[in-house]
């Protein structure tokens, strides 16, 4: 038996191209579970990832219905691109509806840092969200209304790399803390002018390896935190969620 439509549960799901991250929450956003982490098969394959994602949630509490983070463009619950999954064969994928038949509860999908803006973003002015983890997430958001998809991360940046590359954890890996860090600020410089923001909210697995002192407007926050936006996706009446067949 679900709970009333009053105070639903959501399974809030985190799609990543390092970790998959679960987190149950009741209709305030409070965590009622512990957030449960997987590594993300190699490749990420759909087959591979959705029989994770079944096998993580088998034993959660019961939860009334499901938002999903995934990373790459998502129209209407269908899957355009995941640039940090190492596999094509996403493109075309109507994960919404996917989900919805496999776990047997309403499902909404969108991208992972868009979600993960949902959590942290205070609804006023400009605000950027950045996740700093295998590649670089980003949405944007207008008196917290979200401009989808924005994927800055593949956008030209310096001396013929994207964002992404200038900043992934591959990256890091290669420079150092120290250099990986002055390029996160000088990529916030660079988009300062272009946006006019008057927060950016960061977050991410390496957001914490960050060495250098953040700008006064850099809003820190935690992986946990940012999964209370599959609450908010669903306060959104406007979108529609995929139905169980």
């Amino acid at each position: 038996m679900t709970n009333t439509v009053n105070q639903p549960k959501t399974l809030t799901i985190d799609i990543g191209g390092t970790g998959i991250k679960t987190l149950v929450l009741d209709a305030d956003g409070v965590a009622i579970t512990p957030r449960q982490r997987e590594l993300t098969p190699q490749p990420g394959a759909p087959a591979a990832v959705l029989a994770l994602i079944e096998k993580m949630v088998k034993d959660l509490p019961v939860h009334d219905r499901v938002a999903v983070g995934f990373p790459g463009v998502v129209v209407d619950g269908i899957c355009k691109t995941a640039p940090n999954l190492g596999t094509d064969l996403w493109r075309g994928v109507p994960l919404e509806k996917e989900l919805a038949a496999l776990l047997g509860r309403p499902v909404r999908v969108i991208n992972d840092a868009d979600l993960q803006g949902y959590g942290v973003v205070e609804g006023s002015g400009v605000e950027l969200v950045l996740t700093l983890g295998t590649g670089l997430g980003t949405a944007l958001f207008v008196d917290g209304r979200l401009v989808p998809n924005l994927e800055l991360g593949h956008h030209p940046f310096r001396k013929g790399q994207t964002y992404e590359q200038s900043v992934s954890d591959a990256e890091l890996e290669q420079i150092g803390k120290s250099r990986w860090s002055r390029r996160v600020l000088l990529a916030l410089e660079q988009l300062g002018p272009i946006f006019n923001y008057q927060l950016v909210h960061v977050g991410g697995g390496n957001a914490q390896k960050f060495k250098e002192v953040w700008p006064e407007n850099v809003r820190l926050f935690q992986n946990a935190t940012a999964l209370r936006g599959g609450v908010r996706l669903w306060e959104l009446e406007s979108l529609e969620p995929a139905l169980v067949r």
